[in-house]
């Protein structure tokens, strides 16, 4: 009988990521295409292709209006009768033009001698007067649904209009939010790492807000504020992952400073092995406690935790499958490019010399760690390629194995 346990740890030994790439980088488009489908599917049924984006009040504009229902109106009804009644209420006042509103959230805020509800929905006109007298229309009908209780009076139900303009304001303002945050992102990890790392996570940073933006329509979850704070936040998680793999990376490219022809792939393949499971533990703790608060919080809660919850999918796939595999391809192609202008600089241009070059592959080896075992990880390799022309030169290789007691690679005869 085989050992499951051995198995699976012998398949993770030889994970990588790198091998796996033509796919990982097929799945997020999978995922916008589907998004691209959903919005034009519910463009083409209510003819306007901008109902296939969720978007709240807070960016398009629309009005907010709260009802406080007291101890005395629970006690004939309950919380959901008195909501039923007083959104359907809402979507039956028309406007001059024949128009009506659609309530697309509510959220409940409990506190002493009562329940505050507040509704909320997106303007059905451009003009002030308009909104402001359908408002008023809507106001008096459910006023009259609780005769007792006068909100000439009382005051219970009152309203707050988001035009146009200031939703347009907040905006621009989160796009400034994330576009600063970025930024700055980049100039820290440029700082610490190289170029090429900085630009495989803001690429990878860029894949979380596409993706989460695409899972966002898929789920058909409302972009707002509270959206925006989300996506701001996933950003930060995100990028905390990526870095922590690139600093292994780090780590492993800090002996091999000057040498030629340096296996990348494999580089990243063992950050990634040696930090997946720190990733994927950390995000799935993480989704736990916003899961339950999810489930147990308030709307309010629940509008900040749905995107968190779709982003943190969205950040551990591009810190694990794309991050580092990126950061590869950019180095190596960066080293080729470097290479070029050095021969070029040298030889003015010539390309036999840069040939001589590429003909011989050199593999580096990667210095392990103390605590790991000696056939884990690296088996550094030295393959001789074909020669010049005239004669081709004997293909063999020279395996390199480590050694604990000083630490470097020797020759395995």
């Amino acid at each position: 009988m085989k050992n499951s346990g051995a198995t699976f740890l012998d398949r993770y030994s030889r994970f990588s990521v790198s091998k796996l790439k033509k796919f990982t980088f097929v799945i997020p488009l999978v995922f916008v295409l589907i998004a691209l489908a959903v919005i034009i599917g519910i463009g083409e049924t209510t003819g306007d292709y901008s109902n296939g984006v969720n978007i709240g009040i807070d960016f398009e504009g629309g009005t907010m209006l709260t009802v406080n229902l007291d101890d005395d109106m629970l006690a004939d009804m309950t919380y959901d009768e008195h909501v039923d009644m007083i959104t359907e209420t809402i979507e039956s006042v028309e406007d001059a033009n024949g128009s009506r509103v659609s309530v697309s959230y509510i959220q409940q805020l409990s506190g002493d001698g009562g329940i505050s509800v507040t509704f909320r929905y997106k303007n059905v006109s451009s003009d002030d007067s308009e909104i402001n007298a359908l408002n008023e229309a809507i106001i008096a009908a459910v006023d009259a649904l609780y005769p007792e209780k006068p909100n000439s009076e009382l005051n219970f139900i009152t309203y707050e209009s988001i035009g146009a303009t200031a939703a347009q304001d907040l905006l621009s303002k989160a796009g400034i939010a994330l576009a600063v945050s970025t930024v700055l992102i980049l100039i820290y990890i440029v700082i610490r790492f190289t170029p090429t790392a900085a630009f495989a996570a803001v690429l990878a940073l860029i894949h979380d807000v596409i993706l989460m933006f695409a899972l966002t329509v898929i789920c058909r979850v409302q972009i707002n504020s509270s959206y925006v704070a989300a996506m701001i936040t996933i950003i930060a998680y995100s990028i905390n992952n990526t870095i922590i793999i690139f600093d292994r990376c780090r780590e492993y490219m800090k002996p091999l400073k000057g040498m030629k022809n340096i296996d990348y792939d494999a580089i990243g393949d063992t950050s990634v092995r040696e930090n997946m499971r720190r990733s994927v533990f950390t995000t799935a703790t993480t989704m736990v406690t916003v899961i339950f608060l999810a489930i147990l919080g308030s709307a309010s809660i629940r509008e900040f935790c749905v995107p968190i919850i779709l982003g943190l999918i969205a950040g551990l796939y591009s810190s694990v499958f794309l991050a580092t595999p990126m950061w590869a391809a950019f180095t190596r192609s960066w080293d080729k490019m470097k290479a070029k202008r050095a021969a070029t600089a040298v030889y003015g241009g010539g390309a036999s010399s840069v040939k001589d070059d590429e003909d011989t592959e050199q593999v580096f080896p990667v210095e392990k760690r103390d605590d790991e075992d000696d056939d884990d990880g690296f088996t550094p390799r030295k393959t001789e390629k074909s020669g010049k022309q005239g004669g081709n030169k004997p293909k063999g290789k020279t395996i390199y194995k480590y050694s604990k007691k000083n630490t470097t690679f020797k020759k395995k005869k």
